[in-house]
């Protein structure tokens, strides 16, 4: 027999977890995990921090007036406040970045922010998915046959035309 069990002495079941800790097959850093031992802790603080970093780099944009302003545009689609929601926008941060409140933007009426949103959208063009170039054309064309104003429909024909090449 082995010297650990002389005498007819069985071991306790401390004494034999305490050989199982020190075994090379179990590792010997118990760490506490960070984030007091929840699963999925780390990662949400991450993303948290991540977040919080990207609404620092976005400036203006990162703000919570940007948010609320931004989703007046969307909400307010195709109501008599639909203008109104623009111009605020547009007068505290310029015309947005993404292609789809843009061409929501060409359902304005108004002219001169027509003509901005326009142009925005020949310079989005490139960078654009090719489901969204299809729409931006698409707009565009519908714009230059329909438009009430002359400037409207002849600047939306060229962009158009234009884009047909790209």
């Amino acid at each position: 027999m082995s010297k650990d069990y002389d005498n007819d002495e069985r071991p306790s079941w401390r004494d034999i977890d305490k050989k199982r800790d020190r075994s090379s097959h179990v590792s010997q850093d118990k760490k506490e995990k960070p984030g007091g031992g929840r699963p999925g802790a780390d990662r949400y603080e991450q993303g948290r921090y991540k977040e919080a970093l990207e609404k620092l780099f976005q400036g203006k944009k990162g703000t919570i007036e940007y948010q609320k302003l931004y989703n007046k545009i969307h909400k307010s689609y195709g109501s008599s406040t639909f203008l109104k929601h623009v111009q605020n926008f547009t007068q505290a941060y310029g015309l947005p970045e993404d292609v789809s409140t843009l061409l929501l933007i060409l359902d304005t009426k108004d002219p001169a922010t027509m003509l901005t949103a326009i142009d925005k959208l020949k310079v989005l063009f490139a960078a654009a998915t090719p489901r969204e170039k299809e729409d931006i054309r698409r707009k565009l064309s519908i714009i230059g046959m329909t438009d009430r104003s002359g400037d409207v429909k002849e600047r939306a024909r060229e962009v158009a035309e234009e884009l047909k090449l790209a």
